[in-house]
């Protein structure tokens, strides 16, 4: 992989990472800071996937975003030319938020979710991170460009 698209997951990693380091050091687990009546900044933990399905299969999950991971890596190498730019930077979003939850299946048992979205106490979405949210947002942008943006010749990477 080019090393400005490493450098980019890269980023989106530690960002993951750092902001996990910092909730994890600083919030006691199983307790939050108030942000606002929408926005809660919590320190728990998940050893499912999205929404806290699945709970307790931590090693399927670990095995499952390898293969993911590498899969989408090998497509990327096989196929780079056929991609528009927003279809790379999505799939590097989906490998960064697959990497960042990956290390801390393997390092914490369990991914850590510090982000708390709602309205107050009437609905609250579940718990997530940033590495969820790069997972969310790549797959979105690869949708929408799949369906909307993908005959765009002048759009592809040479």
């Amino acid at each position: 992989m080019n090393i400005k698209y490493f450098s980019l997951v890269l980023f989106y990693v530690l960002l993951d990472q750092i902001t996990k380091f910092l909730i994890v050091n600083n919030i006691a687990y199983n307790s939050f800071i108030k942000i606002n009546d929408y926005i809660n900044i919590v320190n728990v933990s998940n050893t499912g996937v999205a929404f806290s399905m699945f709970q307790g299969q931590n090693i399927f999950f670990i095995i499952l975003t390898t293969v993911v991971i590498i899969t989408i890596v090998s497509f990327i190498k096989k196929n780079k030319s056929e991609f528009t730019i927003l279809q790379l930077h999505s799939l590097l979003l989906i490998i960064s938020g697959g990497i960042g939850n990956l290390i801390d299946r393997l390092f914490r048992g369990a991914v850590v979710d510090f982000i708390d979205i709602g309205f107050k106490d009437v609905y609250r979405w579940p718990s997530f991170n940033v590495a969820d949210s790069c997972v969310c947002i790549g797959v979105t942008l690869f949708l929408f460009s799949m369906l909307f943006l993908n005959k765009c010749s002048k759009c592809k990477i040479m």
